[in-house]
């Protein structure tokens, strides 16, 4: 079969034309919001006119028509290294220590270090001040770049009563969300379910997998609190999603954890896998678990989707998703995230647990407040910009190049973005 040329521009549009099933292609125009199933014939037919000149085939003439038609309607790409968001995004780093020892864990997380109060007050204020000034609509609040939240307990609560106070004060609505481990008992999670809005609770599967990859500090079973947890938070959070780090170790599973979790909580949430990044203590523990192989985790991926979609779980992975229409992965560093670390620096990412490669900003004691500086600003923006190997490629409008934290150690997940994606084509098609 002559060679199908696999992506054209149609007035200013990607069309792609990717190889399918039974000697078939996908014709996908994502911004037209087009998308079909076509005879390998055709897609020939229209690799070799691009859709351009003169044509006489009724079948090409009326798919012309078609997209033209679409054009009126068609979507822009969301420009997020451009955007300014309506909300203020808040992220705190409370402490770098933890209840857990997570085998994979990118912040190494368990060190004695938490966020002085003076830093927390003047963070959190700011972010009221800085909301008010401009007029925005609310404050997003989540807690990352370290430990888990709830281990400094007494800070915690400082500072989840001090938002909730000038949340009333200042007017300004806060939604609150936070990634936890889930390992406390029902006086913390009472005290959580009453003000946070949303929570992704860290559970990587049954006990037997959970023990393994996320021990407690002396090696013990973890499992029996985080289900309690779970089971907690179903029923008083609104917006409630467990997220499972997938292994080597696990990767297999995937299906029937899905079923597990079923058959434990439920299905009044969601699942989100996401596949280990060789980053932090996943290196030191190389002996016990690594990344899973690509292909494992899109076989399974697949396979738990389609167990979640029989059992009414909806299941989600950040690698793929076609709803998504973006200039650039990250608006976190494009607008940018105002991420407070343990020592006081200004990252634009969650992930950036000491600040050394997103910093933009410090705090200081001298001026009771936050400097920055905006050439940092600018260099952060400068790394969401799609990579020129992205142009041709049907993902680039939905993983936009990737997590630029991902690409920083030369991860590659472009073979998981590509297959899930074309996974979600074939099932809109199919459904």
């Amino acid at each position: 079969m002559p060679e199908v040329k696999s992506h054209f521009m149609f007035k200013g549009h990607d069309i792609f034309l990717i190889p399918s099933k039974q000697n078939t292609f996908l014709l996908y125009a994502p911004t037209l919001k087009k998308l079909m199933r076509i005879t390998s014939s055709l897609a020939i037919l229209i690799s070799n006119t691009e859709l351009k000149g003169s044509m006489t085939d009724k079948s090409i003439l009326s798919l012309v028509t078609l997209l033209d038609e679409s054009i009126k309607s068609a979507l822009k790409p969301f420009p997020i290294s451009k955007g300014k968001s309506k909300f203020f995004h808040l992220a705190l780093g409370l402490t770098k220590d933890c209840t857990l020892r997570c085998l994979y864990c990118h912040a190494e997380a368990g060190k004695r270090e938490d966020m002085p109060e003076d830093i927390l007050d003047s963070a959190i204020h700011y972010a009221f001040e800085t909301s008010m000034e401009r007029k925005l609509n609310g404050i997003n609040v989540s807690f990352s770049v370290g430990g888990e939240p709830t281990t400094n307990w007494k800070l915690f609560v400082i500072c989840i009563e001090m938002i909730r106070k000038l949340e009333t004060e200042y007017n300004i609505p806060v939604f609150i969300a936070m990634t936890t481990n889930g390992y406390y008992g029902e006086r913390k999670r009472k005290f959580i379910a009453e003000h946070f809005d949303s929570i992704l609770l860290s559970l990587d599967g049954g006990p037997e997998i959970q023990n393994l990859q996320r021990p407690t500090k002396s090696g013990g079973e973890s499992y029996s609190i985080v289900r309690d947890s779970a089971t907690f938070f179903i029923k008083h959070i609104k917006s409630f999603a467990i997220r499972s780090t997938v292994s080597n170790q696990n990767v297999k599973k995937m299906p029937d954890i899905v079923e597990f979790f079923y058959k434990e909580f439920g299905n009044q949430y969601h699942i989100i896998f996401e596949p280990l990044v060789p980053l932090g203590r996943a290196n030191a523990n190389l002996s016990l678990i690594r990344e899973p192989s690509q292909e494992d985790f899109v076989k399974y991926y697949i396979q738990s989707k389609q167990k979640g979609k029989a059992l009414g779980i909806e299941i989600r992975t950040s690698a793929a998703n076609h709803k998504r229409l973006v200039t650039s992965f990250c608006g976190a560093m494009s607008i940018p995230s105002f991420t407070v670390t343990t020592n006081g620096f200004i990252t634009t990412c969650e992930r950036d647990s000491t600040g050394e490669n997103y910093w933009y900003g410090k705090f200081s004691q001298k001026e009771n407040g936050f400097l920055f500086n905006e050439d940092r600003v600018k260099e952060n923006q400068r790394l969401v910009i799609m990579p020129n190997k992205c142009k041709h490629c049907y993902c680039k409008w939905h993983c936009a190049g990737d997590c630029p934290d991902v690409r920083l150690i030369n991860y590659d997940r472009c073979y998981v973005n590509k297959s899930l994606i074309k996974y979600e084509l074939e099932s809109i098609l199919e459904d």
